[in-house]
């Protein structure tokens, strides 16, 4: 009777951490399918906006090129005779009023040199999805930007309801990825660990204890101390244990034994807390930036250190815009495949600086606590008296 009752009181122990997990679960995928539609969707959006502005614009430079090549036929024309002085001075007018127009277009209307013809866009869907993760993101580019008044418009109220949204996503990941990679890091310590004998005999010999209700009370007594609670339970069903002389024996223990100590806190807190140190997390970081480094310097022609300093401003979002992907990625066939991989890559990155952030905020939190310890500014843990 009392095992069946055991087994109906974990019954909906189980259900409720299955219940829990399953919601956390289907939460952030959830999230990330949001923040994963979100961008694809504006990828498509900016597409639709700005590549028909973009093919005009190519046309109208295209007829200003023409007109500039007619008014130098015509001034060529018209000269019965040819000074080199007056002929000069004409044509050079004529080019300087064709550079204007020229910057112009690039500066205001995004032209980029090519023709009506060629069918590589900037607007096209890999350029537009960059773009998306650019302004949810907050990296921000800028060798990209919309030209048309309702591109302009959408992009504000896009960057609006995206940067919360991909803020929120990021921290998600990025507490989930700090769990997983706290978890994998015990385990790892665990396994490569040596186990102790004269540990394993004490627990054992603590565990025989445990079955005495000497060992019950003094589990619940380091129990109590370990919460910082100050007056002990009280139990109706306890009566002969109460009136027994040897109860303020048995609960007030002055000094459990760390096994003791440390089984209550793994019963209490779910799991031990493991840390990461600090050079474990750079040394991630710095993989995944010179990772990143080969992998640019291999598709962009870039050089090493060209790669690692594209990786680095663009996971810190400080997004310069000097060195930006896609120059020459669009000369394989492969070239929009290779240009999703990049924005993939960014929001990794940015998921991975954000685990990191998580880990090195728990280990300053220690040591700036150890250190106030140490100076008398924070009480210990162990001193459990006002």
């Amino acid at each position: 009777m009392a095992e069946s009752g055991n087994n109906r009181s974990k019954s909906p122990k189980c259900r409720s951490c299955c219940r829990v997990f399953c919601t956390h679960l289907f939460s952030q995928l959830g999230l990330c399918g949001l923040v994963v539609g979100y961008v694809i969707g504006g990828a498509f959006l900016f597409e639709y906006l700005e590549a028909p502005n973009e093919i005009s614009e190519r046309s109208t430079v295209q007829e200003f090129r023409e007109k500039c090549l007619e008014d130098i036929w015509d001034v060529t024309w018209n000269m019965n005779i040819l000074y080199k002085k007056n002929w000069t001075y004409l044509i050079e007018m004529r080019l300087k009023e064709f550079e204007n127009e020229l910057v112009l277009a690039i500066k205001n209307d995004g032209y980029d040199g090519k023709e009506v013809e060629d069918r590589q866009l900037q607007w096209s869907f890999s350029r537009s999805l960059l773009y998306s993760i650019t302004v949810i993101t907050t990296i921000g580019y800028g060798n990209i930007a919309p030209k048309t008044d309702i591109g302009k418009v959408v992009t504000i109220f896009y960057a609006l309801l995206g940067i919360p949204l991909m803020l929120l996503c990021l921290t998600n990941i990025g507490d989930l990825l700090a769990r997983s990679f706290k978890f994998t890091y015990s385990h790892l310590c665990f396994m490569f660990k040596k186990p102790r004998r004269t540990h394993a005999s004490s627990q054992k010999q603590v565990m025989e204890q445990m079955k005495s209700p000497m060992g019950k009370a003094m589990e619940v007594a380091t129990l109590e101390l370990c919460n910082g609670d100050e007056k002990p339970p009280i139990d109706d069903n306890s009566s002969t244990l109460s009136s027994s002389p040897t109860k303020s024996s048995m609960v007030a223990v002055p000094d459990p034994t760390p096994v003791v100590i440390e089984r209550v806190y793994r019963d209490s807190s779910g799991g031990e807390n493991q840390r990461v140190p600090m050079y474990m997390v750079l040394l991630l970081v710095t993989g995944y930036i010179c990772g990143g480094a080969v992998l640019f310097s291999l598709w962009e022609k870039w050089t090493f250190l060209n790669g690692a300093y594209f990786c680095f401003i663009t996971l810190s979002t400080i997004g310069f815009g000097d060195l930006v992907p896609g120059s020459d990625i669009f000369d394989a066939q492969s070239g929009q495949a290779k240009l999703i991989i990049c924005c993939l890559y960014l929001i990794m990155g940015l998921a991975i600086i954000a685990m990191s952030f998580n880990l090195v905020q728990e280990e300053v939190v220690i040591k700036c606590k150890n250190v106030a310890r140490n100076l008398g500014l924070l009480k210990s843990e162990n001193d459990y008296d006002d």
